[in-house]
């Protein structure tokens, strides 16, 4: 699967790019930083898969994505962009974007949308001349998983115990008031930055914190943390709310 990557900030692409190699199967094509460069690429080589970011500088990635739509060219899009609002995430579904990643993300979330895409470049290839309907249920249902039903704040993943969430909650609870980070809480609680990371990580998921980050010198992304819902922090750590 040829894959072609617009992203303006070099530490990003350089982060997508590093991910993109280790996806057995895809091949990088090339790396754009605006959409001309990228509308260049798509005129000389043949593109399965655009990794675009939505704001680049002057222009709004959509619009490359309203063009293939309209030339009806088989490209199949994944959004990796920081834009966040609904209005985006609407336009997005509604012009098929095949996923949408929210900087920051892991590599884990990164390696999930491309082998979906993968997935589907290799069942198109496959089809015969005419589809039966179980050729087109693989296509369009994802493992013909029933979605599970959403988690609470206190419902935890497999590996993570209530002990230590309410030990994280409890140290991220004091810094209600302002941001901190998984070292700051690795030192508060005594627990590795590893395990740390995933009990916030599990509070951003349920909405009670909320994660940023920057790229540092060598393009590693470093991680800051705000609470969204004192009450719930508070509760989880078993302290009085703030």
């Amino acid at each position: 699967m040829r894959v072609l990557v617009v992203e303006d900030d070099p530490m990003v692409m350089r982060l997508n790019v590093e991910f993109l190699n280790r996806i057995e199967g895809a091949s990088l094509v090339a790396q754009c930083e605006d959409l001309p460069a990228a509308r260049d690429v798509l005129q000389r080589e043949p593109v399965d898969l655009l990794l675009l970011d939505v704001y680049l500088r002057e222009h709004n990635g959509l619009a490359l994505v309203r063009e293939l739509r309209r030339q009806a060219r088989d490209i199949q899009i994944i959004l990796i962009t920081a834009a966040s609002e609904m209005e985006t995430v609407r336009e997005a579904k509604h012009l098929g974007v095949d996923d949408y990643l929210v900087k920051p993300f892991e590599f884990q979330r990164f390696q999930e949308a491309l082998s979906h895409c993968l997935d589907t470049h290799r069942r198109l290839a496959g089809l015969p001349a005419r589809a039966h309907q179980r050729d087109v249920d693989a296509l369009f249902r994802r493992d013909g998983a029933v979605a599970a039903p959403p988690q609470r704040p206190g419902d935890l993943p497999k590996g993570l115990t209530l002990n230590s969430l309410s030990q994280v909650a409890r140290a991220a609870a004091e810094h209600h008031e302002a941001t901190f980070t998984t070292e700051a809480l690795s030192e508060d609680t005594g627990m590795s930055r590893v395990s740390v990371r995933k009990y916030l990580k599990h509070l951003v998921d349920q909405g009670v914190l909320e994660e940023s980050f920057h790229y540092g010198h060598i393009g590693r992304p470093s991680f800051t943390y705000r609470c969204l819902d004192a009450e719930t922090l508070a509760r989880l750590g078993g302290t009085p709310a703030p």
